[in-house]
């Protein structure tokens, strides 16, 4: 998978290209950003090209031996550190950190990747400071991390940290037309749906999503028209009381894509580009009974309520606050 192929973050592709081209790879990085951006490929792209028999404008070629063992996770040279249960532990960081010290045996770099760094557990990240400090000549120690703050400052301060952003919704489009083979309608939904990730596009399941976005349909149409307080309350007692709290997020996620749609449709937006089309006669009449003012008050009201998640807010509280209140 050379840097070519992958798509999004467009700065950051340059940046390594260049300093593949030029020699500077900084030989302690941390790649972070959301789960399912393509993190974890940049860095394998990033071992191909500074492994490449053929690497051209600081980005490799794919084909030769060396990349296709990079792919296949079969080069000396390069390794994959992943959690052993919960946390990734010191045994296996004694491991990588013992290899590190040595000269490549098959290439021109040995490249150690720690995927989802943030579960090493305190030991573990004890144990690779002073490697990150003074790594050997030809060994990059890459740690990929959606959530770099949940890493000792100790580690964040020895590592030239990339922060990757969210992948635009028409190229997450993009590649489920290509990969999943899926249609405009279904891919554009997709895309909406995933909030920049592709890996969670790939992911969704839309007979699942549309089953579940009926119910939130119905909360918001109940919401904009009749205000029944009766069945507002019982839809706050179901999702706030019988829902895990999975389940709970994910029809939040999907409160918040509808108000995305009716938002737009009140700008005057083509009902065949929003993401949720196939619903959007129903989407349009909710649009018609509110006002802008009213969405953004809505949407402000369930980014508090995930905010309050963290600290284990009373979820129907919160829910009979938003649609009743």
């Amino acid at each position: 998978m050379p840097f070519s192929s992958l798509i999004g973050n467009e700065r950051i592709k340059k940046l390594l290209q260049r300093a593949v081209t030029e020699g500077r790879v900084s030989q302690s990085l941390m790649m972070a950003g959301p789960r399912g951006v393509g993190k974890y490929q940049f860095a394998v792209a990033l071992a191909q090209a500074l492994n490449c028999e053929r690497v051209t404008d600081g980005d490799a070629c794919g084909d030769c031996v060396p990349c296709r063992k990079v792919r296949a996770g079969e080069h000396a040279d390069v390794q994959t550190v992943v959690n052993d249960g919960q946390f990734i532990k010191i045994e296996q960081m004694r491991g990588m950190l013992r290899d590190a010290q040595f000269k490549p045996y098959e290439g021109r770099h040995r490249v150690c990747i720690i995927d989802e760094a943030d579960r090493m557990n305190a030991p573990s990240a004890n144990s690779i400071l002073k490697t990150l400090e003074e790594p050997p000549a030809s060994t990059l120690i890459v740690l990929v991390t959606a959530k770099p703050y949940g890493l000792p400052e100790t580690i964040r301060s020895r590592c030239q940290m990339l922060s990757f952003s969210p992948l635009a919704a028409d190229e997450i489009e993009a590649q489920l037309r290509l990969k999943l083979g899926a249609t405009a309608e279904e891919a554009r939904l997709r895309a909406q749906l995933s909030r920049g990730s592709i890996g969670r596009a790939m992911e969704i399941d839309p007979d699942e999503y549309r089953e579940m976005r009926g119910r939130v349909l119905e909360i918001l149409e109940t919401l904009a028209t009749s205000r029944d307080t009766a069945k507002l309350l019982g839809e706050a007692e179901y999702l706030g009381r019988r829902l895990e709290k999975d389940e709970f997020e994910a029809h939040l996620d999907t409160l918040m894509v509808l108000l995305a749609d009716v938002f737009y449709l009140k700008l005057g937006r083509e009902k065949n580009s929003i993401g949720n089309a196939d619903v959007a006669d129903q989407l349009t009449r909710v649009a018609q009974s509110v006002s802008v003012e009213q969405i953004a008050d809505w949407a402000s009201q369930i980014e508090e309520i995930f905010e309050g998640l963290t600290r284990n807010v009373n979820r129907q509280l919160a829910m009979d606050a938003m649609l009743i209140g």
